[in-house]
């Protein structure tokens, strides 16, 4: 047994440092300096470190395809990176840049629900639920509106109504999009054609 113990130890070491995880690590570790470089209204630099992680959040996914790292806490680690993330940065911004409250509460309510979701999932079907394409959209809608809102550019001003409006419908949207997602998932919902489908298979 003490064998036995002292190669699962390694072994477990090994599947979590990996180069995605340890990228999605480095993205949580930037996320200080963003906040404190905003909150000196040094923005130019809070945005260039703000690329940089956003450019280590997708390498973390190439490089767990490419090294064949894919797992369920990479994603989950990922996905939790993300909403801490993306929660801090607006409400920092909500001070500094006058960002609109309820719409960066909706984002964060958003976000909380998702991950609460995709935790139950996970439990009940030892499956995680992974953003899709409208879910990658509304990720770059919030990262334009931080941009948006960071350069705070006279020239931009007259998009704002355009900017709130759009990351509030999408927030709404792609809410919706993984509410059908969760209970597809569970086998609670299905789409025409699918009634006959294995409730247990993965949706």
């Amino acid at each position: 047994m003490p064998a036995s113990n002292g190669e699962n130890g390694p072994s477990a070491v090994r599947r979590l440092v990996t180069i995605p995880n340890l990228l999605s690590i480095s993205r949580l570790l930037l996320l200080a300096p963003v906040l404190l470089f905003l909150v000196k209204r040094e923005n130019l630099v809070a945005l260039a470190l703000m690329l940089i992680s956003w450019s280590t959040d997708a390498l973390d996914g190439w490089f767990a395809r490419r090294l064949h790292q894919v797992s369920d806490l990479g994603r989950v680690l990922d996905h939790l990176v993300d909403k801490i993330w993306v929660g801090s940065v607006l409400v920092m911004l909500v001070y500094t840049s006058g960002l609109p409250l309820p719409l960066a509460a909706a984002v964060v309510v958003r976000d909380l629900l998702i991950l609460a979701g995709s935790l139950v999932v996970m439990k009940s079907r030892g499956s995680f639920v992974s953003s899709d394409v409208l879910g990658k959209i509304t990720g770059c809608a919030f990262a334009v509106m931080m941009v948006y809102y960071i350069l705070s550019l006279p020239s931009l001003r007259p998009y704002k109504l355009y900017v709130d409006y759009t990351v509030a419908v999408l927030v709404v949207v792609s809410f919706l999009n993984y509410v059908a997602v969760f209970l597809r998932k569970l086998g609670k919902f299905r789409l025409p054609g699918e009634e006959h489908r294995d409730p247990n298979a993965d949706g």
